[in-house]
């Protein structure tokens, strides 16, 4: 049989009593005689509003069709109803044998099939105004039957049918070659996309609603066929912006994107779904008028019927023709969130950025700025497709665009986002599991939006507690960028009257020739403290990143870092571990630098790599510091502790958790550096290598030597040249920062310092 033998054989004409007959005999269903004729392009259709089972409707197929295709259907109707039991399908009645389908035979001696099934309530949408709601409402619907079939398969779904979209029907001459010809491309991308058993006639013909306009039926499962999910997209979205209504409430584009929206919520298309989208309705447009052309001529008595969308189909495809190719894909893409972004053919990206981004006031890095479009795991790729090892980016700790992270973040994106103001499990669970990784006493979590506020807000819970504003932190350190914190931030001081009066600054552990130890560290406050009083202020609270890095990096004894907390302590002073660089499992499984030194802290923040990127931060302290602060105040910051931002820390979580990613850090990062003192001892430039886990400062002589902070600045501009992005840090400058995420192996660190061998002999010679 022909696929389209079904288009071009009568329909069935039975008189009403004829089929009201053979449902009573052959399903046991007792109708009263009561009838009404429903529309069909090829099958015969009665609504059988009064049975002793309720309202029915009976299909008499037509002749041509076959006794598997019907089958195929008939199974597909089971299917939805089990794996989707809210989805408004018909359900089928069984014969008295059990079987689904009956039949009954015409005059000419010819059988059709007989089925009978519920009754759906609402009449169709077509010949509606269908509303932005109404189309929203269909896409969902489109979305559901498509997931819903998504399991299913018959012998028969690979059948030819006539509306398949992707098989032209062209005559000879075709007025609208140039038409069919845009849209070869699009159908051949087709093979390569999501595809499965789908409704593909899922029309407005075919959908019902109740007078609210609230969808109560989907039905017609004829043209169902095995196709790509796009393809199903676009009959329906055709279906859609043809509306035949004659008062229009909404743009073509309006309607189209609340359908995408509806659809989207259920199933996502993919870039390359939306690229092909219009195309794929324009080949249902012309798969439209092709088939009515051929049809009314051969039934003219159902004319009015076949030919009923032609006028609104000639609109539509006016409208899409007037857009070129690639902007047809692009208006899609828009509509479903995918665009690509591109670099403008005019400007150059980077001068771009400067005009319109305060140019020194948000530099790039490097001197010939990196144009980084995609990341993936160490890596980061150049819109030219170049691949980068990534030596810097803590934020990534977990890798970048990691699969579990971004699945749980899309995930939760798609159901909710909005302040903590409300309950949501996401944010308890995280405050819990932070909680669990901190020392006894350290309870309470507020969450913020980045490491600056963390710091910030730290200060104010401090003096809130201890009734002082004064706040100690070593030199060259940083701890944010806000009015407050950049007060705390000495690598920040450019103003003479720097420091304020209630900072004072203790030498980072740098030696200086004396012992890194307790009493030591103890001295160092003491001394700061003294500045303080000279000054009018006294000690709040300590802030110190236990890793120093902005300070060059350094391993700082653990004897001197509990001095550190004794210290401040004595003076009547908190103290707070800024865990903003060197936290998250950097440092190894107690994912704190802290923690390695044994001391607990009065106050932790977090920040950069809690995430993946997200803005979020947090501030972990005991319960009676928070209260002391709460006892005048409450604390609010929007974005803070989303249910996005919290799913995604918590998927960086079990990342690090379940793939050992801490543990990880401690095995490479010792072989990093003990890779970079081999070759610390191959230049001499290179005075000191010092890191703990996964983070190594390399720390480059000064310029007696042949380094400094231009030195360093050629060789991390090399490092570039050599495809490794990397830092500086420390109060000269000349210190490389490697602070790589958590995802390097062994591999990356020899990569790297190959890169860096060669990085230091270009920046010898030059």
């Amino acid at each position: 049989m022909r696929a389209d033998d079904v288009l071009h054989t009568p329909m069935p004409e039975f008189a009403a009593d004829e089929v009201i007959e053979a449902v009573g005999d052959q399903f046991g269903v007792r109708p009263k005689p009561r009838s009404t004729a429903l529309p069909s392009e090829r099958d015969q259709l009665l609504l059988l509003p009064d049975t002793d089972v309720g309202p029915i409707v009976v299909k008499v197929s037509n002749a041509a069709e076959s006794p598997r295709a019907l089958d195929f259907e008939s199974q597909a109707l089971q299917h939805l109803a089990e794996v989707d039991p809210d989805l408004p399908v018909p359900r089928l009645h069984a014969t008295g044998p059990g079987g689904l389908i009956g039949s009954i035979v015409d005059k000419d001696g010819r059988e059709h099939a007989l089925r009978v099934m519920t009754a759906l309530p609402g009449s169709h949408v077509e010949g509606r105004v269908v509303t932005p709601r109404l189309a929203e409402s269909i896409g969902a619907l489109c979305a559901r039957v498509s997931i819903g079939l998504r399991g299913f398969f018959h012998e028969y779904a690979g059948r030819p049918v006539a509306w398949d979209i992707r098989v032209q029907r062209a005559p000879a001459p075709d007025p609208l070659a140039a038409a069919r010809t845009r849209i070869k491309q699009a159908v051949v991308a087709t093979r390569s996309l999501p595809s499965g058993v789908q409704h593909a006639d899922l029309t407005l013909t075919n959908v019902l609603v109740d007078d609210a306009g609230a969808i109560t039926g989907v039905v017609d499962l004829g043209d169902m066929h095995h196709t790509a999910a796009v393809c199903d997209v676009a009959v329906a979205l055709t279906s859609v912006l043809r509306n035949t209504a004659t008062r229009q409430v909404a743009s073509v584009w309006e309607l189209a994107g609340a359908f995408l929206d509806g659809y989207q919520r259920w199933r996502p298309l993919l870039p390359e779904e939306a690229a092909v989208l219009g195309h794929l309705v324009l080949a249902r447009l012309l798969t439209t008028l092709d088939i009515s052309r051929e049809r009314v001529d051969e039934h003219p008595a159902n004319r009015t019927y076949i030919s009923q969308y032609d006028a609104s189909t000639q609109r539509l495809l006016a409208t899409l023709l007037d857009l070129s190719d690639d902007e047809l894909s692009r208006r899609f893409s828009r509509l479903t969130g995918l665009t690509i972004r591109r670099e403008s053919a005019g400007e150059p990206l980077a001068r771009r950025r400067d005009r319109v981004l305060g140019g020194g006031l948000a530099p790039t890095f490097y001197t010939e700025p990196v144009h980084i479009a995609a990341g993936e795991g160490p890596w980061l790729v150049s819109d030219e497709g170049e691949h980068y090892l990534d030596a810097y980016n803590n934020v990534a700790v977990a890798g970048h665009t990691h699969p579990a992270i971004t699945q749980a973040v899309v995930r939760q994106l798609r159901t909710l986002n909005t302040n903590n103001r409300y309950l949501h499990p996401a944010i308890v669970e995280l405050a819990e599991r932070l909680g669990t990784t901190m020392p006894d006493g350290l309870d309470t979590c507020v969450f913020v939006t980045s490491g600056s506020e963390a710091n910030d807000l730290a200060w104010r819970l401090a003096r809130a507690y201890t009734g002082e504003s004064g706040t100690v932190v070593a030199e060259w350190s940083y701890h944010g960028i806000s009015a407050r914190t950049e007060d705390f931030s000495t690598m920040e001081w450019t103003d003479p009257g720097r420091p304020p009066p209630d900072v004072a600054t203790f030498t980072a552990p740098h030696g200086a020739g004396s012992p890194l130890d307790r009493d030591e560290a103890r001295g160092r406050v003491a001394a700061a403290v003294d500045d303080l009083a000279r000054r009018g202020a006294r000690p709040g609270v300590l802030m110190v990143d236990p890793q120093f890095t902005s300070e060059g990096i350094l391993d700082a004894p653990a004897e001197f870092m509990q001095g550190l907390v004794t210290g401040v302590h004595d003076a009547g002073g908190l103290f707070l571990a800024d865990e903003v660089q060197s936290g998250f499992g950097r440092s190894g499984p107690q994912l704190w630098r802290f923690a390695t030194m044994g001391i607990t802290p009065d106050i932790v923040t977090l920040g950069k790599p809690m995430a993946a990127g997200l803005p979020v931060a947090a501030v972990v302290t005991r319960r009676e510091i928070a209260d002391a602060f709460a006892r005048n105040r409450e604390y609010f910051s929007t974005f803070a502790g989303s249910p996005v931002a919290a799913v995604a820390c918590l998927a960086v979580l079990d990342v690090l958790s379940d793939r050992g990613l801490p543990e990880r850090a401690v095995r490479v990062g010792a072989y990093l550096r003990e890779r970079l003192r081999e070759v610390q001892g191959e230049f001499p430039v290179v005075a000191e290598v010092r890191g703990y886990g996964l983070i190594a400062g390399v720390d480059l002589r000064p310029s007696e030597y042949g380094g400094g902070r231009e030195f360093t600045a050629a060789v991390i501009e090399g490092l570039r040249r050599h495809r490794v992005l990397a830092g500086r840090t420390g109060r000269g400058g000349h210190v490389l920062k490697v602070r790589p995420p958590l995802v390097w192996e062994e591999e990356h660190a020899d990569r790297f310092t190959a890169a860096l061998r060669l990085a230091l002999r270009d920046t010898a010679r030059s």
